[in-house]
């Protein structure tokens, strides 16, 4: 449990940090990006990672579908994905500091889900990011039990009405080097599995779980 916190608290003071020079440069410059991506190794070390990717996200892609079991889950997919990335998230987790300065320099899209316009703000903001990776984590909260939890809705309706091209990525074994519940944190890698991009078809989310649990397992 010792060796958790000391690397807990590492990684957030390289969140601070990041927070920090984000704030002092232009937004989106080439100090700018160039910043996210050392920060991002960063705090991939900080606990002791390495990220490996199998498969292949394809670079026209629009939104990723990923499972979610950690806050690591972000660092992790930006640092094989890229950082012209746009997460999207609810209020509530990414509007405390240090990471609500992050969201606010990047143009992360988050999520009120006590306003009633907040599917027409979300396919709003998702259009906007157009040519970038949309990352969204359908379960709608972090799940611990080994087995990908019931999909939302959200993410179903964002690909069928702006017509995105969507590809599942499952995120395998992250607890088991960063466990934020367990308060356990082991040296290892993570491998992130990209599966092939979605056909828009009947029963096309219901299959995309169920396929996403399988590779999991």
């Amino acid at each position: 449990m010792l060796a958790f916190h000391f690397k807990k608290y590492k990684m957030y003071v390289v969140i601070a940090a990041q927070s920090v020079g984000l704030s002092l440069c232009k937004r989106h410059g080439s100090t700018f990006n160039k910043l996210r991506r050392v920060f991002t190794g960063l705090i991939i070390r900080s606990v002791g990672a390495k990220v490996n990717l199998i498969g292949t996200i394809d670079a026209d892609t629009d939104i990723l579908i990923v499972n979610h079991q950690s806050m690591f889950d972000i660092f992790s997919l930006e640092q094989v994905v890229g950082n012209d990335t746009r997460f999207i998230g609810r209020t509530g987790i990414m509007d405390k500091w240090p990471v609500s300065r992050i969201v606010d320099k990047v143009g992360h899209i988050t999520v009120d889900q006590k306003d009633s316009r907040a599917i027409i703000k979300l396919l709003k903001d998702v259009k906007v990011c157009k040519g970038k990776k949309v990352i969204i984590f359908p379960e709608g909260t972090r799940s611990q039990s080994g087995k990908i939890e019931p999909f939302e809705a959200g993410a179903k309706l964002l690909v069928e009405k702006l017509k995105l091209k969507a590809q599942p990525v499952v995120i395998k074994n992250i607890l088991d080097v960063y466990n934020e519940s367990d308060k356990t944190a082991t040296s290892g890698t993570i491998e992130i599995e990209a599966l092939p991009a979605i056909t828009i078809a009947e029963n096309w989310y219901e299959l995309t779980h169920q396929q996403m649990n399988d590779v999991l397992k």
